[in-house]
């Protein structure tokens, strides 16, 4: 009888696995560690989230490697992606595909959506010419200030050549002059603007540019675990928190 229960818990615990693994980490939720300190004070290195993939479209099985010729799906060489369920607003924190280098994953928050005009003046970042009201997790180094907090995408020729990843040609392309005579950025079309919540301090679009929303993964929903980086302690004060 005891072997029958240890057989039927390890056949549990199996399918458990195939399930997450198989159907639900790709295509559902997956889990994602947060690896630098560009999105505190909000996010922690150290935190473990779970990201929900479904809202912003799943992905089609072995569509990276064969697609058919004719088809209504959106997506690239890199796949194919079922319609989204839900729509990206501002002020919500995604895990996407880095553009740069799409094996690596980043996080960061929306803070504009096409065709919106943005510009940081003084650590303020305004979007079609007023300060962006509702974010208050925007944290500010002021001992270490940045010029990209300061004064972006005013700041670009003097980056030029000065900062890795900086993608100046695409950057200045969409750059206008504004009536006010301040320098604005346009976001193209079907593309977002991702900035860390710590702005001084954040490898962002920025730098890499306006976002594709076709390499957006998912949204990340829930602090599962946290572990201190330093003692290795976990903290359990972060473990069940709603990411927003």
């Amino acid at each position: 009888m005891k072997a029958y229960r240890i057989k039927e818990w390890v056949l549990q615990i199996g399918l458990a696995l195939i399930i997450f693994f198989g159907f639900l980490r790709p295509y559902v939720v997956e889990a994602f560690r947060i690896p630098t300190s560009s999105m505190e004070r909000t996010l922690l290195v150290g935190d473990h989230l779970l990201v929900l993939k479904v809202e912003e479209g799943q992905f089609i099985p072995w569509t990276d490697k064969l697609q058919p010729l004719l088809h209504g799906f959106r997506g690239d060489s890199l796949g194919l992606l079922m319609p989204a369920a839900n729509s990206i607003k501002i002020g919500d924190i995604y895990v996407f595909r880095f553009p740069l280098d799409n094996d690596r994953d980043f996080i960061k928050r929306v803070v504009a959506l096409a065709e919106d005009t943005i510009f940081v003046r003084r650590d303020t970042l305004f979007v079609n010419g007023k300060p962006l009201e509702g974010l208050r997790t925007a944290h500010q180094d002021q001992l270490h200030p940045n010029i990209i907090d300061h004064a972006w995408p005013e700041c670009l020729p003097r980056l030029r050549g000065r900062v890795a990843g900086l993608n100046y040609a695409e950057l200045a392309r969409d750059c206008v002059v504004l009536e006010s005579g301040q320098v604005g950025y346009v976001v193209p079309e079907h593309h977002i603007f991702m900035m860390g919540d710590n702005r001084d301090h954040s490898n962002d679009s920025r730098i890499f540019g306006p976002l594709n929303t076709d390499l957006v993964k998912g949204k990340a929903l829930l602090i599962y675990w946290s572990w201190d980086p330093g003692s290795g302690f976990p903290k359990f004060d972060r473990v069940a928190r709603l990411v927003r």
